[in-house]
């Protein structure tokens, strides 16, 4: 029922009452185009929405140099937009706003494909185009339009991610205009940090609070545990619950706040892990940790994607994850920003032109490979080679002889090399150069693989994966390992404060020293702790804070979230006298997701 009111008063506020520039204005041109163009206009304002759309389309398509076909396409899809055919006018709309970026209309343009987006149930879409005509509006009535119409649209939305950054370049009058109006939609939706921070552009505050029944800074936390607690994968659901454990009595101890853990078993199911989270988005749950996999971790972020519910994914990788829900946050850094981060490192550290990649076929290292590739040729440099190698390859020979046949511009299967002398030479014994040699791979396969690059003399700055991260990588020496970087977001630093403080209640509680998945168990709680401590006193707030997570050391890994809410820290490290040497702050790229 409060669905169709606030179409009723969309309607009312957007059917008749359209700015001048809508109206009926009169055009310089032919006297065929001005005669067409004036019976369009009359079928519009007779009702005949149908007959001034085709009048509209003949213009169109009859005279496309006219210095009036904004005109005709704009009007066509307003018409089309009357008669009730959204898909035609959706169309039309969009497609006068890519054509037309500089037109006095095109305000106009994002109003009506904010209306269609509306009536088709599409209301973040809609919020969207509201605020972007607002932004472009230089007229009275059409701004009184647009504020009563995002107002009902925000109303309206399920979720809404409205924030500073949405209000920037209006003037401050025109800003708090619409701000005001907005935050009290917003409250009415319990998204109280949200208008809060609206408010706050305008030097206001909010003056309404969630009941204390409500206020997670009162109550307590209650997070829902979505992990594998039963099938192949529950060793490693039960290693993250222990960290989650852990962190949740630190909490309680430290604040005499609740913390309840509520656990699901997904069984390592996709499917139940979706069916669990949309059961969770209307219970009283604040906040969900897991699932374990990526691909689970995929299905429960799409799930959540018309609510508010935060969930932390505590160990999934696979890149692009969080694009599926505004509220999904992605503590392990995605696969790719490792070959991203490779990349920049070549190009702007070490000044790189030209790479060559030799790559395991594993999904992993082809997507690390990909995404070096694309960031490094982005930079300006070029790939000039990539070799793949298979999982059981242990001689790599074929593959390092046709990366310097494309060095040297000689057959791959040339077994001799003509010099520019004329002399003859073995193709093996000449050295080839490239600038970087990008190696993402497994310890197992690089223990061989390396020393094999030099001895068939392919020179180049070794850079690796986290594959590198490992002792029987460092002990090949530092002659063959030639001082090679590589990115590794879980390099233990076993001497931190609080990976010391967390082991120590590991090895109370369960004795021993935690694995990566518990001190990701354990950072996932973190997170929580540092968005509380912030202030949060809904759902909405908590997702909000935990956005804004920057640079927060964990016992896995240091944390900080980027623009889509993924983990973009990636240390460098560099192998010195057989070891791997932390190359500090300077070293990474700056703070931003995977493009």
């Amino acid at each position: 029922m409060r669905r169709q009111l606030l179409i009723i008063v969309l309607l009312c506020l957007v059917g008749g009452v359209i700015p001048p520039i809508c109206g009926a204005e009169t055009i310089d041109d032919l006297p065929e185009v001005m005669s067409e163009y004036a019976r369009g206009k009359r079928l519009m304002r007779e009702g005949d929405w149908l007959g001034a759309s085709r009048s509209f389309e003949q213009l169109a398509g009859r005279f496309p140099q006219s210095p009036n076909r904004d005109l005709f396409l704009f009007n066509r899809a307003k018409s089309q937009y009357h008669f009730g055919n959204y898909p035609e006018a959706l169309a039309g709309f969009s497609s006068f706003i890519r054509r037309y970026p500089d037109s006095p209309l095109l305000a106009h343009a994002y109003f009506f494909q904010g209306n269609v987006l509306y009536l088709r149930g599409q209301l973040d879409g809609a919020v969207a185009s509201y605020v972007t005509a607002y932004q472009r509006c230089k007229d009275t009535r059409l701004a009184d339009l647009l504020v009563a119409s995002l107002s009902a649209a925000v109303a309206g939305a399920k979720s809404v991610s409205l924030g500073p950054a949405d209000f920037e370049g209006l003037s401050p009058a025109k800003k708090c205009r619409l701000v005001e109006p907005v935050a009290e939609a917003l409250v009415g939706k319990g998204q109280y940090a949200a208008a809060g921070r609206l408010l706050a552009l305008c030097g206001k505050e909010l003056d309404v609070m969630p009941e204390s029944s409500e206020n997670l800074q009162t109550r307590g936390l209650e997070v829902a545990v979505l992990l594998p607690f039963s099938g192949e994968l529950q060793t490693f659901g039960e290693q993250i619950y222990q960290g989650i454990t852990i962190g949740a009595e630190e909490y309680r101890q430290e604040t005499g706040r609740p913390f309840t853990l509520a656990t699901f078993d997904t069984k390592g199911d996709p499917v139940d892990a979706a069916r669990i989270v949309k059961e969770l988005l209307h219970s009283n749950v604040d906040a969900v940790i897991g699932p374990l996999t990526s691909e689970a971790a995929a299905v429960a972020s799409a799930a959540l994607s018309c609510g508010t519910l935060p969930l932390i994914a505590p160990a999934a990788t696979q890149a692009g994850l969080t694009m599926l829900s505004e509220s999904a946050f992605q503590l392990s850094p995605n696969i790719e920003l490792q070959g991203v981060r490779m990349a920049e490192y070549a190009v702007l550290n070490l000044g790189a032109d030209s790479a060559a990649i030799i790559t395991s076929t594993s999904t992993d290292h082809l997507q690390m490979s990909r995404a070096f590739a694309r960031r490094f040729e982005a930079l300006g440099g070029t790939v000039t080679a990539i070799e793949y190698y298979r999982s059981r390859d242990k001689d790599f020979g074929e593959y390092i002889q046709d990366v310097k046949a494309v060095l040297l511009g000689v057959h791959p299967d040339s077994a001799f090399f003509v010099n520019e002398m004329g002399d003859t030479l073995d193709a093996d014994g000449i050295p080839a150069r490239v600038d970087c040699l990008y190696m993402p791979g497994k310890a197992s396969q690089l223990r061989l693989l390396i020393p094999q690059v030099n001895f068939y003399n392919l020179n180049a700055e070794y850079l690796g994966s986290d594959g590198w991260a490992d002792p029987a990588v460092y002990k090949l020496g530092d002659q063959v390992t030639k001082s090679a970087v590589f990115p590794s977001p879980f390099l233990q630093k076993r001497d931190s404060e609080v990976y010391l403080r967390f082991s120590s209640a590991f090895d109370r509680r369960y004795g021993g020293q935690p694995d990566r998945l518990a001190c990701l168990g354990y950072d996932a709680v973190s997170v929580l702790r540092l968005a509380m401590a912030g202030g949060a006193v809904s759902r909405d707030d908590l997702a909000a804070h935990l956005a804004s997570v920057r640079g927060m050391v964990g016992a896995a890994a240091t944390v900080s979230f980027g623009e889509h809410r993924e983990n973009t820290e990636m240390p460098l490290y560099q192998i010195r006298d057989g070891a791997a040497v932390y190359l500090g702050d300077s070293q990474s790229a700056p703070d931003s997701d995977t493009p």
